[in-house]
């Protein structure tokens, strides 16, 4: 039952239950602990009117950017309670915005960049590969963030000690991706490997994406583990946490772990992307954002933070703790850590700022890597008589990893607010003669509390020593002021923390004040009509903003919908969650008025009130977009590799042959008045049936139709639009299907695949075709149509817009993936024995692996040589092509095709065209009009 309980969804991973108990056991993992946790979680109700609304969490995770986007931590003490395995519901949370609705069986990585072989790999493929499982643990950068902030607001959020977890993660090792890729060594091409999860995901950046990179030779050293994960505890990722896949790098900062992994790339420089080149950079101190931005710091390469620096945090006693003076010992507890998968060799203790130090117990709960590598934390404990305790004004651990690294004593600000971790300073508070109390230097969030105060910006101690310390641009002496405080002159502990601590009179949290004379008032129920994304006002600090301007330029670092979930309400403790003085500075600019004091229950006793903010917002919540990319691979090639994906399903010349019969036995039926499944004027979603790789790049889409009795009404000649999202927009095509009308309950459509960089003129690649080679069994292509101008009514009656022709030749020229409308003709030509018309085609290919449906084109010829012939030119061959070689000219024309119809004879011949404008415009039409072609019956798909 347990077992049951704590495994959902993992029955198709690798990893089975018994080996991760086992891994569990020899890490020390509290089993309990992770059934409680992961155990019934559900959607939070705060989630409601986010993009994020039906994402399971636990309700007791504190959240430090108000609803939306998601960043939180566990609680310190709940954290390490649970033991060295932390339940994937208490791992901490960074999301840059919503989280991305994906789906194991159609999500892709793509693999790209200056490798050997450029692929796409599945879910399924990275499942087939040798994994592994290991324990990891992961921190944010701005762990300890919020004690930056409390002297200066930076970049980052109020984050306490608890942005750490260590888990269990299984998956595959980037450099065995790499080497199937053909990456085996650094080279002066091969530097980096770039890393970035769906594009259109977030506002900042060219293509919206978030991503980094590490250096490629860490991904190729196997002593590093660095792992493309698609497990977490032995369960499938969850949305929060990269589902379904992520890169995992042990001893890095989380920053660059990226979640729902879509795209790896090798290069030679390091990552371009915006989110890596502003955020997770430890500037000078001086330096600020608008500085950095003027001067150019955020592109200097020496200050990006990769490697987590060595820390340690005491979380016992917790914040708010009171324990009585007495012959008792107190056991202090906490955990420590470093990067690079270093050990730590000794954490100490101080009671007396400093200037001592007690050595305490460690010990690391999970076991090193083969290559000797500590990729998880350490726990600590250290026995103090209480009676140690009186006088103590500050109880402060620091930690020594094995190359001998410790933690300064100051905190050194840096505007990115990431890798704080200097001592941990707990205040002891002296109650009365036999008792004391902890502060911790600051909650995390919102949550008030902390000797450092809770007001960004607000701290400044007060003492009595000379010179006295200031607050300014110098602030890398802050962190002195524990260290140098003189007992003797110290205020008293029982002392409040607000007589002790000066905050900018513009920090505090204010008092009622009525609107200004004069100003516009808005009573609520006006705000509250303006609650769309098409419309959206907000109230913050009873302060009325329009914010459509705003929205309309999407500049916000969280989205539009950090805003408008938030529209018609106020907003005032999600805004001042999460916003520095530079964004109430941005917000004045939108400001219309103020609430109506008779709408406002502060008025009413002029008296400090709560912020009501449960008005719930009724922002429409977008789609999730699903992220659909792929890379070059060799369909077919692979497919052949491995047979275990594809059963009994043939592939290839096989699949073609078997296509085949279904195509002729389509052709010869009459679909008479079955239900006609599609409309030319709507879209219909259609189920995929299946997908069948062909060739390298080719595929057979099967699509299946209502039902098994109905038909596409599909007349010969004309074709079908597809649609699909890709990156957040909507991509259509035309095909002709390469079933006739007469195939009932389905559709086939033989797809060429264009890959990114396939062709220097469309870096990119076809973005229909990779959405189409993204699709699987299941999924849902929509599709409309028929549509077209050419119509095949048989027996030699062709229908061009209002002309028809009566015809007994047809000369065809074709070219690449013209063969579809063309093949659509032929096979209604050949399956009619009434029908006596005659077929030559051309057909021209850059190479011989470039020639769609060629066994079927050889089958029909082979079994209607009276009737149709067709013969291939080709760019380029080699010393087996046995057909032409070179672009189609009239010499091949004269040769191949039928010479243009004697306008004396009774027999007319016309000449039907599909391929590239250079093909048809510039080669054909000329080299057919000087064959005697005339106008009207030179016709173009």
């Amino acid at each position: 039952m347990l077992k049951t309980a704590l495994f959902i969804g993992s029955s198709s991973l690798p990893l089975s239950a018994d080996d991760f108990l086992s891994l569990l056991a020899s890490c020390k993992g509290n089993r309990t602990s992770l059934i409680k946790y992961d155990a019934n979680l559900k959607a939070d109700r705060r989630d409601l009117n986010t993009p994020d609304y039906m994402i399971p969490r636990y309700c007791g995770l504190i959240r430090l950017t108000g609803t939306f986007p998601l960043n939180c931590e566990p609680n310190l003490t709940e954290l390490i309670n649970c033991g060295a395995i932390t339940p994937v519901a208490l791992h901490f949370v960074r999301n840059h915005g919503a989280v991305p609705n994906l789906d194991w069986s159609s999500h892709r990585i793509q693999v790209c960049g200056n490798v050997n072989r450029r692929r796409d790999f599945t879910m399924d493929d990275l499942k087939r590969m040798h994994s592994v499982s290991l324990p990891i643990l992961m921190v944010s950068a701005a762990n300890r963030g919020k004690e930056q902030n409390m002297l200066e607001q930076t970049n980052g959020f109020n984050w306490g000690a608890g942005a750490i977890s260590n888990t269990i993660w299984t998956g595959v090792p980037l450099r065995d991706v790499l080497r199937i890729a053909g990456v085996t060594k650094v080279t002066p091409e091969r530097q980096f490997v770039c890393l970035s999860g769906p594009s259109g995901e977030l506002s900042g950046g060219v293509d919206g994406s978030y991503g980094t990179c590490i250096p490629l030779s860490r991904a190729l050293d196997p002593s590093h583990d660095v792992i493309i994960a698609y497990a977490q505890n032995g369960e499938k990722l969850r949305p929060d946490h990269g589902y379904p896949v992520r890169v995992v790098i042990p001893g890095f900062i989380g920053g660059r772990m990226v979640k729902w992994l879509t795209k790896i790339e090798v290069t030679p420089g390091p990552s371009t992307n915006f989110y890596h080149l502003r955020e997770n950079r430890i500037l000078p101190s001086h330096i600020n954002s608008e500085l950095a931005e003027r001067e150019g710091w955020w592109d200097r390469p020496e200050y990006t933070f990769n490697e987590l620096n060595i820390n340690s945090v005491i979380s016992c006693p917790a914040h708010g703790d009171t324990i009585e003076i007495s012959d008792r010992n107190f056991t202090v507890k906490g955990y420590a850590y470093s990067g690079g998968g270093r050990s730590i060799i000794r954490v100490e203790v101080s009671l007396d700022n400093g200037q001592t130090w007690r050595l305490a117990r460690h010990y690391h709960p999970c076991p090193t890597t083969k290559y000797g590598k500590q990729w998880c934390w350490a726990y600590w404990t250290h026995d103090i008589p209480r009676r140690d305790l009186k006088g103590v004004h500050y109880l402060m651990c620091r930690a020594w990893d094995e190359s001998n690294n410790t933690q300064p004593s100051d905190l050194t600000w840096n505007t990115s607010g990431v890798g704080n971790n200097h001592y941990f300073k707990i205040r002891v508070n002296e109650i009365g003669s036999d008792k004391v109390s902890f502060d911790h230097p600051a909650e995390p969030g919102s949550l008030t509390g902390g000797w450092m105060g809770s007001i960004s910006g607000g701290h400044a101690v007060m003492f009595t020593k000379a010179p006295k310390l200031t607050v300014d641009r110098a602030r890398l002496e802050f962190a002195n002021v524990a260290r140098e405080f003189n007992p003797l002159i110290l205020p008293d502990a029982t002392q409040s923390l607000s007589s002790m601590v000066s905050v900018s009179p513009v920090l505090q949290k204010q008092h009622y004040t009525p609107p200004p004379p004069g100003a516009k008032l808005y009573r609520m129920r006006e705000i509250e009509e303006h609650d769309s994304e098409e419309d959206a006002w907000i109230l913050i600090k009873d302060r009325v903003y329009d914010v459509n301007r705003y929205i309309s330029e999407g500049h916000h670092p969280g989205g539009n919908a950090s805003i408008t979930m938030n529209a018609g309400t106020d907003a005032t403790e999600d805004f001042e969650a999460v916003h520095s003085a530079k964004a109430w500075k941005q917000l004045e600019a939108f400001a219309i008025g103020y609430l109506d004091p008779r709408d406002n229950p502060a008025a009413e006793s002029i008296s400090e009130k709560d912020v009501d903010n449960s008005k719930t917002a009724s922002s429409s919540t977008p789609a999730s977009r699903v992220a659909l990319t792929t890379g070059p691979v060799n369909l077919l090639q692979f497919a052949l590799a491995h047979p275990e994906m594809y059963g009994d399903t043939l592939v290839g010349e096989a699949a073609e042959a078997e296509a085949f019969d279904r195509m002729w036995d389509g052709a010869q039926r009459d679909a008479g008045d079955a239900p006609i499944a599609l409309d030319p004027k709507k879209w219909i979603p259609l189920i995929c049936d299946a997908k069948v790789p062909l060739s390298h790049d080719t595929i057979l889409l099967r699509l299946k139709l209502e039902s098994e009795g109905h038909q596409c009404g599909l007349p010969v000649g004309y074709h079908l639009y597809l649609r699909g999202d890709r990156n957040g927009k909507k991509v259509m095509r035309a095909y002709t299907p390469s079933s006739l009308n007469g195939t009932l309950g389905a559709v086939e459509f033989v797809i060429k695949i264009y890959f990114p960089n396939d062709h220097p003129n469309f870096p990119e690649g076809g973005q229909l075709t990779q959405y189409l080679n993204a699709v699987n069994v299941g999924d849902v292509v929509e599709v409309k149509g028929p549509m077209g101008h050419i119509k095949y009514a048989g027996c030699g009656r062709l229908l061009v817009d209002k002309n028809e022709h009566i015809i007994d030749k047809m000369t065809m020229v074709g070219g690449g993936t013209g063969v579809a409308p063309m093949l659509q003709m032929i096979v209604a030509v050949l399956a009619n024995p009434a029908d006596k018309t005659q077929i030559k085609f051309l057909f021209a290919n850059k190479t011989t692996k470039d020639i769609l449906l060629k066994y079927t084109l050889d089958r029909l010829q082979r079994e209607n040589p009276d009737r149709f012939s067709v013969h291939y030119t080709v760019s380029k061959g080699d010393e087996h092509w046995s057909g032409s070689i070179g672009r189609v000219n009239k010499k091949m024309i004269e040769e191949y095709c039928f010479p243009a119809h004697d306008s004396r004879a009774q027999s007319k011949t016309v000449a039907l065209l599909c391929g590239p404008p250079s093909l048809e415009e510039d080669t054909c039409i000329p080299a057919l009009k000087e064959l005697g072609y005339e106008n009207e019956n030179i016709i173009q798909y």
